[in-house]
């Protein structure tokens, strides 16, 4: 294990691997990204109405897009410097994390009340959407049945799947944590809600799913290879964190939040 991946020189270099600003819909359904295609075939299968299927796309088109795509775009350099020849492999996995990330926003925004999202109004805020929402938050969490189509030939699919529902989990225990904060507050509290709330599937998902299958040992979950990656990455998920905290009362009009308001931790 000598020859172990760096993952801080990967971290520290931004990927090129971004796409173009295309439709989510239209770019999940290209080879490589095909997680939208495989839902909404598996819809359409169940003879789903295809207003539905169209609300549905719609969904996606307006969830999926407009961050940064910086999960997808980890998960796709960690497979370049492990195996190139995964690199199809690794684009699923990239747009699973990043539909994992749109259930998470979508139903985060209704929890917390919020009105924007990324520039533009939040998804149950939308004219027509309203409580819909709670149910599209749900399909963008179902869309993880898709790694079957690609990976259930392979001997570390139930590893993979395995690492998503547990992240899913982490992180909503992380989210229940900061919605139910109340007046006793420390610092190992604010340092639970960071590590669960963010840094699992932000920072330590994207490397996992692509180091675990290839380089390190899927039988030995406590071998150091695998303590390697995660003792670089979750602190670097709660640095992250702070950051935007620390923006969330100081920054810009635009960019401050309601957390302080909302007496959540983070």
């Amino acid at each position: 294990m000598e020859a172990a991946v760096d993952f801080r020189v990967h971290l520290s270099r931004p990927s090129t691997c971004r796409p173009a600003r295309l439709p989510a819909a239209r770019v999940l359904k290209e080879p490589g990204r095909s997680s939208s295609r495989s839902c909404s075939t598996t819809l359409r299968a169940r003879v789903c109405p295809k207003d539905a299927i169209e609300w549905y796309e719609r969904n996606l088109d307006y969830n999926v897009f407009g961050g940064k795509l910086n999960r997808r775009m980890s998960v796709v350099g960690t497979a370049k410097i492990i195996k190139d020849d995964e690199h199809l492999k690794a684009a699923v996995l990239g747009w699973g994390i990043e539909l994992l990330q749109a259930f998470f926003l979508v139903s985060n925004d209704m929890m917390d009340a919020l009105i924007m999202r990324r520039d533009q109004p939040c998804w149950y805020c939308v004219p027509k959407v309203g409580q819909i929402a709670i149910n599209d938050s749900f399909l963008l969490e179902a869309t993880i049945c898709y790694l079957k189509k690609h990976f259930r030939g392979e001997s570390y699919y139930v590893d993979i799947l395995g690492l998503f529902l547990e992240t899913t989990f982490q992180t909503e225990r992380g989210s229940l944590s900061d919605e139910v904060y109340l007046i006793k507050s420390s610092r190992k509290k604010y340092s639970l809600i960071m590590t669960y709330k963010t840094a699992y599937y932000s920072f330590y998902l994207p490397v996992a799913v692509v180091a675990r299958p290839t380089i390190l040992p899927l039988r030995e979950p406590n071998h150091q290879a695998h303590a390697l990656p995660k003792s670089i990455l979750i602190p670097l998920g709660e640095y992250f964190q702070i950051q935007d905290d620390f923006l969330d009362f100081s920054g810009t009009p635009e960019q401050i939040g309601t957390d302080i308001l909302d007496n959540k931790c983070s």
